[in-house]
């Protein structure tokens, strides 16, 4: 594979080097092989991990039909013996520090009630020498990472046991009575296997599993077990199914597992770049739901689905129109009238309805009160929550009400009559009172006193008696209280003043004190 990269190089740069350009376009056109180069190799690494994760899968599923994954069931202990010892042994020895013998007898003596507890302490277990549920755990466990299965043949570089040189070595007697038993590991492409297993640093004691004739396998090396898959899925029995106001559900079928793509628009044709929903999963049932879309719509649509190696296929546009909605005939309920804000000139009429409606309020002030003569307030919003504010009313006045509301769809409804009486003019002044002198100096004077109702604050004051308040001096405050509190300044040392508080409320009407007066200190 370097050979074609290292030839494509040399014909990229061979073609830039004849091209007639100077030397900015040379540069340009170097830097853009390279990107071509680059893209090109990363292209091949994907490739190549594709390769093995395909490799991998073909070992595992041709394993699988050769034989079961092994897996220690039963506790074991010195003078056992059988397959379970022998498959015991094949994992004691995969680590030398804790095998160093590596003999698989299918007899567990001393050696291996040794090693059990050498692998017992590594893994923090107590170290009985027996195979018990704990260190049946932590076996099975490795088991599950080095794989051993029972084939009917295993991989070997020599796979005639006559042609063995049988020199004496245990390793070669382990060799031939794990071979003899059948056992062998599962060894996926671009794994390694366990230490302890190879045999004088290169033939491994324990069988690599078979996955082609061994004569074969021989004069080729280890090859994937099938050509690539360059076949994109089958699309079959694609539906618009569940069509509503608001959605639809999309579904297929493929011929074997894919992801889940539906590209969809209003308009045609749709294409990749339309609005898209997908799923990643890989499955050959698929079905995707559309909401959020408009009622009474034609939308077009085309489904993707691609395989676990990326093969991609795309089905023609399809279409469905979403559902009409039923005629609305309904007219809006209208609930919890109330007033509020009642003046002696205007009023609020409040509501609510079920749906959003605008509404409309009929007045007049004689009763029943007649549509096409009373005056009326309309609000054109689409609201649930409905405020309507009548103005220009007479004072003390009964004031009799409809409410109109009307939704979307143009139903309207009618509430019953109600009432209501506008507020009686105020008349009354405030009532001054607790009118009092504090915080006195030679330049300065404190008046309080207090009302009965909400009221400004305001103090004439003058050297002269009686007051005369068309010219007098004064000091106001234009907030409303019940508790008032003026500051005098400026004032004269020694010098006798004259006051009168006046208060006025929200209606105008104004309340004064008395006159009275104090003395500034020296």
């Amino acid at each position: 594979m370097q050979k074609y990269i290292v030839s494509f190089l040399v014909l990229t740069l061979g073609f830039g080097a004849i091209a007639p350009a100077g030397v900015s376009a040379q540069t340009s056109t170097a830097q853009t092989q390279l990107q071509m180069i680059n893209q090109l190799t990363q292209q091949i690494l994907d490739l190549q991990n594709q390769i093995k994760a395909l490799q991998k899968k073909s070992v595992e599923l041709q394993v699988e039909q050769q034989g079961q994954v092994l897996e220690l069931l039963k506790s074991l202990r010195q003078g056992s013996s059988g397959d379970d010892v022998t498959v015991l042994q094949v994992l004691l020895a995969a680590d030398p520090n804790i095998y160093p013998e590596g003999l698989v007898t299918g007899y567990y003596g001393l050696l291996t009630s040794k090693a059990v507890m050498k692998f017992q302490a590594k893994h923090g277990i107590d170290q009985l020498g027996i195979v018990g549920p704990k260190t049946l755990k932590k076996l099975n466990e490795f088991l599950k990472e080095n794989r051993l299965t029972k084939a009917e043949k295993a991989q070997h570089e020599d796979d005639d046991d006559d042609e063995d040189n049988d020199d004496g070595d245990d390793n070669d007697n382990s060799t031939r009575a794990i071979r003899k038993a059948g056992f062998c590991i599962i060894v996926p492409p671009g794994h390694l296997i366990a230490k302890g297993w190879l045999k004088k640093n290169d033939k491994p004691i324990v069988p690599i599993c078979q996955v082609l004739p061994p004569g074969i396998l021989k004069k080729i090396g280890p090859q994937p077990s099938s050509t690539p898959d360059t076949v994109a899925p089958t699309i079959s029995s694609l539906a618009a199914t569940s069509i509503t106001i608001s959605g639809a559900t999309i579904s297929w079928t493929t011929n074997e597992a894919a992801t889940t793509k539906v590209y969809y628009s209003t308009s045609s044709p749709v294409t990749t770049s339309s609005t898209a929903t997908e799923s990643s999963l890989l499955v050959t049932g698929h079905s995707m739901s559309l909401t959020g879309l408009i009622a009474s719509t034609t939308y077009y649509y085309m489904v993707e689905s691609k395989d676990a190696v990326m093969n991609k296929v795309t089905s023609n546009q399809g279409s469905f129109t979403t559902a009409t909605p039923a005629a609305d005939t309904l007219p809006a309920t209208i609930s919890s009238i109330g007033v509020t804000n009642i003046t002696v000139s205007g009023a609020t009429v409040n509501w609510t309805t079920n749906e959003p409606a605008k509404s409309k309020v009929y007045f007049a002030t004689s009763t029943p009160v007649g549509l096409t003569t009373a005056t009326s307030v309309a609000m054109t919003a689409f609201v649930t929550s409905h405020s309507v504010a009548l103005t220009g009313l007479n004072q003390f006045t009964n004031y009799y009400f409809l409410i109109e509301t009307e939704d979307a769809a143009g139903n309207k409804t009618t509430s019953g009559e109600n009432v209501l009486t506008t507020a009686t003019p105020d008349i009354t002044a405030p009532i001054v009172s607790a009118v009092n002198v504090s915080s006195l100096s030679s330049t300065s004077a404190s008046i309080g006193w207090t009302t009965n109702e909400l009221a400004t604050s305001k103090v004439y004051y003058g050297t002269t008696s009686p007051l005369n308040l068309g010219v007098a001096a004064f000091v106001s405050s234009s907030g409303t209280f019940m508790t008032h509190l003026v500051n005098l300044t400026g004032l004269v040392a020694s010098t006798t003043y004259h006051y009168i508080v006046e208060s006025k409320d929200v209606a105008m009407n104004a309340g004064t004190s008395v006159e009275a007066s104090f003395t500034t200190t020296p």
